[in-house]
């Protein structure tokens, strides 16, 4: 959750050919531009449509519409025509089957009137496809595979594999099977580590011991913890050692700004 200055969910990963998001939630699209700029995305892939890991998926799709070091203008005829760089290089958005509606109506709760190109950023600015759970897509270097979890709204966890590496991510999710195929053999393991104790309810979240114990029958070679759900230092390193418990490699904390590269090297 937000604290100290955090945003929410998302994280981004970079390939020879290849710039994807996953997830965006609040105050992600401030912290995109600290790397690169939203128009330079090749895809936003959302795990599932929860406000902490979607919402700022409009204010990205506006940015990428806005030109780069330059001013946009509105028709002087009045007509509020947008003026900048080319917009049909889209950015591909993967969210789940059902979820364009919901993003027609986010973008319709905030119009600018004047400027009616800003208003379709889920037409212009992205090229919006809604996933089927367990398929895999192609994006230039890499594939992009949805592997079905266990949450509350539907979820996928976003595996990612290329010539240069593996990443699995598991969105929110309970334990379950599936983890082990999203994990299997990747350079980076990134988990939600949200819980102090297995939950078995509905609601599905991820306990660190259970997060170590995937990332150990999977073959992981390094594990990320994230998604926590109190700040404090203490609180972390106790989700870390739990995942110790389990899982001998490497273990780290997830921070804002954080990187990594595959082969694996914190830097």
């Amino acid at each position: 959750m937000p604290a100290d200055g955090a945003a929410s969910s998302g994280y981004l990963v970079r390939t020879e050919q290849s710039n994807i998001l996953m997830d965006c939630g609040p105050g992600i699209a401030v912290m995109l531009t600290r790397y690169i700029h939203a128009s330079q995305l090749d895809a936003v892939v959302i795990s599932h449509m929860h406000l902490d890991h979607c919402y700022d998926v409009l204010p990205i799709g506006k940015q990428a519409m806005l030109p780069v070091g330059k001013t946009w203008l509105v028709d002087t005829d009045g007509k509020g025509d947008f003026h900048g760089d080319d917009t049909d290089r889209r950015i591909k958005l993967l969210v789940p089957r059902g979820a364009r509606a919901t993003l027609d109506q986010l973008a319709e709760l905030f119009p600018v009137r004047t400027i009616p190109h800003l208003n379709r950023a889920f037409d212009l600015a992205y090229e919006v496809i809604e996933y089927e759970r367990g398929q895999s897509y192609e994006l230039a270097d890499v594939t992009i595979t949805m592997v079905p979890m266990v949450h509350s709204s539907p979820d996928c966890g976003i595996r990612i594999d290329g010539a240069s590496g593996s990443l699995g991510f598991t969105g929110d999710t309970a334990y379950n099977d599936n983890l082990v195929t999203l994990a299997k053999d990747v350079d980076i393991f990134l988990a939600e580590a949200s819980l102090q104790e297995p939950d078995h309810t509905r609601h599905g979240h991820l306990a660190g011991v259970e997060v170590g114990r995937v990332a150990a029958r999977a073959g992981a070679r390094e594990l990320v913890l994230t998604h926590f759900t109190a700040p404090q230092p203490a609180w972390k390193e106790a989700r870390r050692a739990d995942a110790a418990a389990e899982f001998t490699g490497p273990i780290h904390i997830g921070e804002p700004g954080m990187t990594f590269s595959t082969p694996v090297k914190e830097r």
